[in-house]
């Protein structure tokens, strides 16, 4: 009697787990998913580097429709440093060196 309620257990199991990655992929191909489950082709928007700058604030290069934006990211405040910067090809070539004061107001980059 023990093992048929074990057998019976991973049977349910088994169907259960693939009734849902079958609910997934119906989900999936049908768009009823929406914009976050789109192709990484179609996304518009991507995080091209960030830089920590200490352990409250980041800086977050942005890229959206081939224009990069610069943002000082804080635990209670964003910043946009400098907006519609066109993309670099060959970003290991130059440097771009941020120094700051210690009011987070007076940005140098």
């Amino acid at each position: 009697m023990g093992a048929l309620v074990i057998v019976k257990f991973v049977a349910v199991f088994i169907f259960v787990i693939s009734l849902m990655l079958f609910l997934s992929h119906i989900v999936k191909r049908s768009g009823i998913a929406g914009p976050m489950l789109a192709r990484p082709s179609k996304r518009r928007l991507k995080i091209v580097e960030f830089l920590p700058v200490d352990h409250k604030r980041r800086l977050v290069l942005v890229r959206c429709d081939d224009r990069e934006h610069l943002l000082l990211l804080g635990q209670e405040s964003e910043t946009v440093i400098e907006t519609g910067l066109p993309p670099q090809e060959d970003a290991e070539e130059e440097e771009c060196v941020v120094s700051f004061s210690r009011d987070p107001r007076n940005v140098k980059v």
